[in-house]
This record gives C-alpha cells, structure tokens and sequence, in this order.
C-alpha cells in the first residue's frame, strides 16, 4: 500500500475514535484521591462558553458509597436544556458498570447555578466525569 494511503487511513481511523469519545459538549473529570488530576475537556467551545463550572466535588458516604457533584452555571440569561451523564471509575481507572446508565435531561434557567449530581454504583469507586451536552 502506498505510504500515503497508509497515513490517509491511519488518520481517519484516529478521527473516527476521537469523535467517538467526544460527548459534543464538555465534561469534568475528578478524582478523589489526586485533585491534581480534575479536569474540564471541552469539545463544543460554543456550547461550552455558555457555563461555568463553578465546583466538583467527590466524597465517600457513611455507607462507603462515592458521591459526585459538579455545580454548573449557565452564563446567559436564555434557558439552555442540557443532557448529563456520570461515568465513575476505580483505581486502576477502569470504568465501572460500562454503559449502565443513561443520558438525564434538565434545563439550565437564565444565571442560573445547578447542581448535578450521583451517586456511584459500587464501592470502589475513586473517580467520576460527569458529561454535558446539548440536548438532542
């Protein structure tokens, strides 16, 4: 195969996967035992420059249970109707209960701060994101 066929098709490849993980918002991303490591990734700047991520937190319940919560603020004074969804993680970075849950919808008034919120599913839990996007 010519080598520029072989770097054509290298390169869609790497566009296919990267729109594949891209929640066509922005998600944050914190982990409990190393706040070093939070993160916002924004991948629709449009849509992203209409919030504030004003706090995340993650903390572990008497039951053992971690819980998240990422305060949102829309920076507009329209209404924007959002999607989210948490994923949570263990320690070795494994997602936990792949696919369980489910896209939730709300709105975001005008100004106004939300929180979203979860709790992960199982004990070992050390990590969330929560992703924002439009709803569709």
């Amino acid at each position: 195969m010519p080598k520029a066929m072989m770097m054509m098709a290298c390169a869609s490849l790497m566009i296919g996967c990267a729109s594949m993980a891209s929640t066509g918002g922005f998600e944050v991303s914190v982990h409990e035992e190393n706040s070093a490591m939070n993160t916002v990734r924004i991948d629709d700047r449009y849509f992203a420059k209409r919030f504030s991520v004003e706090a995340a937190h993650i903390r572990r319940e008497p039951s053992g249970f971690a819980s998240a919560q990422v305060r949102v603020r829309n920076m507009r004074d329209k209404d924007i109707p959002i999607q989210y969804k948490f994923v949570f993680f263990d320690r070795d970075d494994m997602e936990i209960q792949p696919g369980a849950r489910s896209w939730e919808q709300t709105t975001v008034h005008g100004g106004e701060v939300v929180s979203l919120s979860s709790v992960a599913p199982i004990k070992s839990a050390v990590k969330f994101v929560v992703r924002v996007r439009r709803t569709l």
